[in-house]
């Protein structure tokens, strides 16, 4: 058996990192409500069901976000600050499919305006 070299163990390695979807860079993200006393606590407990998605720059990267929601009351977002700047606000039941190119490299924060400090997730687009 021949001897497994760096050059061979690194031809293994998949080249893209990525969630499941369909196609490469496609994500599919849903609203979750916890079940728990938010006046209790005092904070909101609905969530992501995807907190970190990694890119790579110049890809390509397509979002399905669904509000889960029962109630059209039940707003959430999906939202970045610079250099993605972004804002779709959905009603519960809703949904919006949405795709941007990957262009800067760094970590960047999505949330929704409605439910912080708990429903936030991370970007990471690596060089």
């Amino acid at each position: 058996m021949p001897a497994l070299t760096m050059a061979s163990a690194q031809s293994s390695v998949p080249e893209e990192v990525s969630a499941p979807g369909v196609k490469a860079n496609e994500y599919y993200i849903f609203t979750q409500e916890l079940n728990a006393d938010e006046a209790k606590l005092g904070v909101s407990v609905a969530v992501y069901t995807l907190t970190n998605i990694i890119v790579h720059k110049g890809d390509n990267v397509t979002i399905h976000f669904s509000n889960t929601a029962d109630e059209v009351k039940d707003r959430h977002t999906f939202t970045m600050q610079a250099p993605y700047k972004m804002n779709h606000d959905l009603a519960g039941g809703e949904n919006a499919t949405f795709t941007f190119k990957a262009d800067t490299v760094g970590g960047f924060t999505y949330y929704c305006t409605y439910d912080l400090p708990s429903m936030i997730g991370h970007l990471e687009v690596l060089p």
